[in-house]
């Protein structure tokens, strides 16, 4: 199988992982049962990767970015932090990032919990939280690791993953190091 093949079928099955887990959290009057039914049909494969805690946005699978950087047409290498396998992206074991801490969240609020939570569901809400990410490594006196900026800007570690993600594809940040070593910085 040729490098291309790869990369866009780990892709894919990264953003049928997100849609799955979205629709799921987009379902809360769902119960277990119903769950458990899925797990025994087609989607049961995608199902049995992903975990609980993903599903309460503690942790878990990210989109990759695209595999072309918007700014010279060149590959974008993708750090292993942002670009798991899907089928490493539910092992335990593996330290998941610390929860979010209050802050205020560019992005509309939803619900009233303990940490601040961000609308990435519609294309200006992502706008608006990636533009406050941006904003963030701007006024940072130097890289910062991702939990630091989900500290600032607020959302789950998926959504600070995958809005570093679409920053680093249009060319606006740069990153360092690999794993829990991953540092950011503003282009």
């Amino acid at each position: 199988m040729s490098r291309f093949e790869t990369t866009f079928r780990n892709a894919v099955a990264n953003a049928e992982r997100d849609v799955m887990i979205e629709q799921i959290r987009s379902n809360p009057q769902m119960s277990l049962a119903e769950l458990g039914k899925l797990a025994t049909g087609e989607l049961g494969s995608l199902l049995k990767g992903i975990t609980i805690g993903e599903l309460l946005g503690q942790g878990g699978g990210a989109a990759a970015p695209s595999p072309r950087g918007a700014a010279a047409g060149k590959p974008v290498k993708v750090p292993r932090a942002l670009a798991k396998a899907p089928e490493k992206a539910g092992r335990k074991g593996r330290g998941a990032a610390a929860p979010a801490k209050e802050a205020p969240a560019p992005a509309a609020k939803r619900g009233g919990g303990s940490k601040a939570v961000v609308d990435t569901r519609t294309p200006a809400g992502r706008d608006a939280y990636d533009q406050g990410m941006l904003n963030a490594l701007k006024n940072a006196p130097g890289p910062q690791a991702a939990p630091d900026l989900s500290a600032v800007v607020g959302g789950t570690p998926l959504q600070v993953r995958t809005a570093l993600a679409r920053l680093i594809e249009r060319g606006l940040v740069s990153w360092t190091g690999q794993a829990r070593g991953t540092r950011y910085t503003a282009v």
